[in-house]
């Protein structure tokens, strides 16, 4: 059940949301941008900072670290808020500046500490912006949480195909622009989301909300979902990181190429977020997470096989699977077991607690792997992540889910 169909208040199926379409242009921006920095960052800060691999590897590692403990303490000091924005509009401000010092910035020691501030803040805003899509999303109006979903995965696509087009055109410098471009436009379209104003009869101390959201991690069927899709999302890393590089280099591709590549299988990830999604309400996040775990073990592993260009679009189409499929269990898992007004902190926790740390280890590994010059055979360092993920989703799968008790 999606967290819409849990409302009772659904109006004509005509209606427009304009709150959802506010949050759904931040969620865009937000995304446009995050299909540069995934793909392409990590390129521009070899080329034009002089990263190594294992440098490039070490950064994400830490801000991965970093996120473990900035995640809880952005989500404390988010829940003592009087408008739920707050945490968008900071977030994004810091990474914009981080950005921009980085444009500047003299020595390896300060890009390095502001491209671990902006892969820090940048990846934090992910649960703010999804809990205000499912938060704001109502069933019957334009846009649905889907639908919302589906576009800013979309949007991630652009991200991809534009900075790839930019770099054929301009150079590697263009990535610089094109990231502090979408985030400034994710900060001004976060101040057009209408004010949602919290009301609390009561106000916890900082010390006590902190305390609160680490507590969620103590019931069973939470920590089983959060380290599941964590280890299975982390087994992206290797391909996150040196994937375009690496078929750029192997296959010979222009950057436009590897752009449309990398995005297709975004654009699998949106067709089943908007159209398959809707279809398969009735599948739990369980068998969801676990469907998702086999599919990653079968796309790393043959990702490792070094396939040719022929072979590399079917693997792309596996995204509907490694990702796709993760994502949405988690999300609807996260919803149904805590509801409104606890899922911010909660997907919060999941990516400071389970997502970053797996991240963090497998982007390590993924560096030290890369410099060794296995080239894609490196993606066979990720199969084993995954597998443990796996695991955890199956244990998890013969578990029931209920929403915890208020």
């Amino acid at each position: 059940m999606t967290p819409q169909d849990q409302r009772a208040d659904a109006p004509p199926p005509t209606a427009i949301n304009a709150h959802a379409l506010k949050a759904m242009l931040a969620s865009c921006l937000f995304y446009a941008a995050f299909g540069g920095l995934i793909q392409w960052f990590p390129i521009w800060l070899i080329n034009e900072r002089g990263f190594t691999g294992e440098q490039l590897g070490l950064v994400i590692s830490i801000a991965g670290i970093g996120r473990i403990v900035a995640g809880p303490l952005t989500s404390a000091w988010a829940d003592g808020q009087a408008d739920r924005r707050a945490p968008i509009r900071l977030l994004a401000a810091i990474t914009l500046l981080a950005l921009g010092g980085m444009w500047v910035a003299e020595g390896f020691g300060v890009s390095f500490f502001l491209a671990f501030v902006a892969e820090v803040t940048f990846w934090a805003l992910i649960a703010f912006l999804e809990a205000a899509l499912l938060r704001l999303a109502r069933p019957g109006r334009f846009p649905s949480y889907g639908v919302a979903r589906g576009l800013a995965s979309l949007s991630f696509v652009v991200g991809n195909i534009a900075v790839g087009m930019l770099v054929d055109w301009g150079g590697n410098a263009t990535i610089w622009w094109w990231l502090v471009l979408t985030t400034l436009g994710l900060l001004a379209a976060s101040y057009t989301m209408a004010a949602e104003p919290v009301v609390r009869t009561s106000q916890p101390p900082f010390a006590q909300r902190l305390a609160q959201g680490f507590a969620m991690v103590k019931r069973p069927e939470f920590a089983l979902l959060m380290f599941a899709c964590g280890m299975i999302q982390a087994g992206h890393q290797y391909y996150y990181i040196f994937g375009t590089q690496l078929w750029i280099a192997e296959l010979g591709v222009s950057g436009t190429t590897a752009g449309w590549l990398f995005a297709f299988g975004v654009i699998i990830e949106a067709g089943f977020l908007m159209f398959v999604a809707p279809r398969i309400e009735h599948v739990r996040p369980a068998t969801l997470i676990l469907l998702g775990g086999i599919g990653a073990l079968v796309r790393w592993s043959l990702m490792a096989s070094s396939p040719t260009l022929a072979m590399l679009w079917p693997l792309q189409a596996l995204h509907a699977m490694s990702f796709a499929c993760t994502f949405l269990g988690a999300m609807r898992g996260i919803y149904l077991l805590w509801g409104d007004d606890r899922t911010p902190t909660a997907q919060m926790m999941f990516m400071a607690l389970a997502t970053a740390p797996a991240q963090a280890l497998s982007s390590w590994i993924g560096g030290r792997v890369f410099d060794t010059g296995v080239g894609s055979q490196g993606y066979v360092s990720m199969v084993g992540v995954v597998a443990i993920g796996t695991l955890l989703a199956f244990w998890l799968w013969r578990r029931p889910l209920a929403p915890v008790p208020t």
